[in-house]
């Protein structure tokens, strides 16, 4: 969310046309071929090594910037790959805080028909409500009405809002209903009070951080806190809202990694995430925990005690320095770590690339459908 403001550099005040300008632009860069997957660009588009980045952010920037190849035939070297991630400079300095930015009458009144008329979820499998995403995002990418009212009417399928339950939500019962899904009008009304009477900063660090609730909170493919955050970056009350009803309704899946009591400890190690995750590559217990037919992955790993207590260990060699500078170098580490597993899973790996039988095929990058939402929650 907030690569993709800096990124397009949409600021607050820009006009209309000055968003439809820059939207058009990066829709016709992001095109799509016939086929919907393939992005369209010329056979000759060639990549260039850009400049050193100063930061993570910048240099993904940098790298969203460059045209797209159709296949996998890249030029760049893997020592050209080294070079540059050594000139990342993500520790220089605390992250400058984002303005939040200024949402259009049209922009709140469809967060307002959404937060009315649909349920957080839809389908028999429980997908999510992602409308408050995909509207915000548009709008940060300089989408004019037209299209945000497009995309409105795109996500017709979405299920309504049901009917509050007996009894309501209150401070004495709110963590009697968690993780059953019919309560979520409930709470929605529950919080939408308390922000209306405590701001939103306060009613999240109060309740998303409260041990009731923070297993479903990062649960459910972390959609509350990415729900929630977009709602605390974009500065909209009713969608933090509903993303703190998501979490009270979802089920609390991740509670055996959820430890906030040890967690609560001082740190045993003081090892940077790209470390700890090598560690985690070489490390046995893991092994035949999961297995690539498992659908969803995570279920036989939350099952599995000795992997659960080997993750808890994991977080605890983890520092975080509770100052500005200290958060900062912890969201750049964060930034850096899911980038990697992001973009370096997309690639099929050399044994693929070296089987005759795919000698022909043109084998297109594929972003991991939960690795992604590990990127867009960070």
């Amino acid at each position: 969310m907030r690569s993709a403001e800096r990124c397009f550099e949409i600021s607050a005040g820009d006009g209309e046309k000055s968003r439809r300008k820059k939207f058009e632009s990066a829709s016709h860069n992001a095109s799509r071929s016939a086929d919907g997957c393939t992005p369209r660009c010329h056979d000759d588009a060639t990549i260039k090594e850009p400049a050193p980045a100063a930061s993570t952010r910048s240099a993904i920037a940098t790298i969203l910037r460059l045209p797209l190849r159709r296949t996998l035939k890249l030029s760049m070297s893997a020592a050209a790959v080294q070079s540059r991630l050594a000139s990342l400079n993500v520790h220089a300095s605390p992250l400058p805080p984002l303005p939040t930015p200024n949402l259009t009458d049209r922009v709140k009144e469809l967060l307002e028909k959404n937060d009315k008329e649909h349920d957080i979820f839809f389908g028999e499998h429980h997908f999510h409500n992602h409308f408050p995403h995909t509207l915000l995002s548009q709008f940060a990418l300089g989408a004019p009405d037209s299209r945000l009212e497009k995309e409105w009417a795109l996500e017709s399928y979405l299920s309504p809002l049901g009917p509050k339950q007996s009894p309501d939500i209150t401070d004495d019962n709110w963590t009697d209903h968690i993780g059953i899904d019919k309560y979520y009008p409930n709470y929605l009304d529950f919080f939408k009070k308390k922000i209306a009477t405590h701001g939103p900063q306060r009613t999240v660090l109060k309740y998303a951080f409260d041990n009731a609730m923070l297993p479903s909170f990062v649960s459910g493919a972390v959609h509350p806190l990415i729900h929630t955050g977009f709602g605390v970056e974009f500065g909209s009350e009713i969608v933090v809202a509903e993303g703190l009803a998501e979490g009270c309704v979802t089920q609390p899946a991740f509670a055996p990694v959820v430890d906030s009591a040890l967690y609560s400890n001082p740190s045993i190690d003081n090892k940077r995430l790209l470390e700890i995750a090598d560690e985690i590559r070489n490390d046995m217990a893991f092994d035949g925990v999961v297995k690539y037919t498992d659908f969803p992955k995570s279920e036989p790993l939350l099952k599995h005690k000795v992997a659960c207590d080997r993750i808890k260990e994991y977080v605890m060699k983890w520092k975080i320095d509770e100052t500005p500078e200290g958060f900062a170098k912890a969201w750049t580490e964060l930034f850096e770590l899911v980038t990697h597993f992001t973009v370096s899973a997309a690639f099929p790996p050399q044994h693929i690339l070296a089987d005759p039988k795919y000698k022909d095929k043109e084998l297109r990058p594929l972003l991991d459908f939960f690795l992604m939402y590990a990127s867009y929650s960070e």
